[in-house]
């Protein structure tokens, strides 16, 4: 077999190896991400008000009455991180604009013609998604989200590219209780190629579907998500409670992986600045992912 057939097998074989996210492509742009969302079990689908959100919905960017931009930090095992940025605006009475960038990237992956203790050479691979879109109220109960979207994978010298789109809706209830419906990552396949050498089969794109709600009882908030990715449903429950202005704690639970269930996290606000952190326990010796958000509200 040659070299370049070698790596090509390596490439396609490496997003399912090493992610048990999924069987698809852009596995790290799947991980659930901000803190908040990610310590009550990625439960929020429903919840608006923070950057971080949109990732979930893009609707819930509204009603953002002032500008507020987070950045995050994720640590998995060794060699694997994730880098966020999100921001949220106001626009008018009833727009808002968010946008948001995340990078996956591993490092020092090992590649070998043949089996041998010391590796050929080492390459690295990442994921890399922008984000832009508006939300807007329609009603003062419903309100609306849009975001376009691009996302780059490249392993190796092998590079592809693909467009994307995300919708979704929040209606308000009442002021205790929230419903939330999205559908994010809807797009073309992608594939990775290189010049002169073969490419990989079609990709596709980490396509999600969330609906649930949230209601909110004193200083307590619960929340449930019904998520639909890689074709299977997953139910995900989650909790926070405020026990001081400043000092919040959340768990949550996923249920219907093979690697991940239990999540918890806590978080402290001083004035405009808010430090989130979240973590995540793996099962079958994957270790533990640690999360952390920085948000300034202006």
């Amino acid at each position: 077999m040659t070299t370049n057939r070698v790596l090509v097998v390596v490439l396609l074989m490496f997003v399912p190896a090493v992610s048990a996210f999924g069987q698809d492509g852009l596995a790290l742009m799947k991980v659930e991400t901000g803190a908040r969302e990610t310590g009550m079990a990625g439960a929020a689908v429903s919840l608006s008000g923070e950057p971080n959100a949109v990732f979930y919905n893009p609707a819930a960017a509204a009603g953002t009455k002032r500008f507020a931009l987070s950045f995050g930090h994720n640590s998995y095992w060794e060699n694997i991180r994730i880098e966020t940025g999100y921001f949220v605006g106001n626009l008018g009475d009833r727009t808002a604009v968010h946008g948001g960038i995340r990078y996956g990237a591993v490092d020092n992956l090992e590649s070998r013609l043949i089996p041998s203790t010391e590796p050929d050479a080492l390459f690295s691979a990442y994921d890399v998604s922008f984000k832009g879109g508006l939300s807007f109220e329609a009603t003062q109960k419903l309100a609306f989200g849009l975001a376009l979207g691009w996302y780059i994978e490249k392993i190796d010298i092998y590079r592809g590219s693909a467009f994307n789109i995300d919708f979704g809706t929040l209606y308000r209830a009442s002021p205790q209780l929230s419903l939330g419906a999205s559908v994010t990552n809807l797009g073309s396949t992608l594939s990775l190629a290189t010049s002169g050498k073969p490419g990989s089969e079609d990709i596709s794109l980490p396509t999600t579907y969330r609906f649930g709600g949230s209601y909110r009882y004193q200083k307590y908030l619960g929340a449930a998500d019904v998520v639909i990715v890689d074709d299977e449903f997953h139910l995900h429950l989650g909790a926070e409670a405020d026990l001081h202005e400043a000092f919040a704690v959340r768990a949550g639970y996923m249920f219907g992986y093979d690697t991940k269930n239990l999540t918890a996290g806590v978080s402290f606000t001083h004035r405009n600045v808010t430090v989130d952190y979240a973590f995540v326990p793996y099962s079958n010796d994957l270790g533990t992912s640690h999360l952390f958000n920085l948000t300034f509200t202006l």
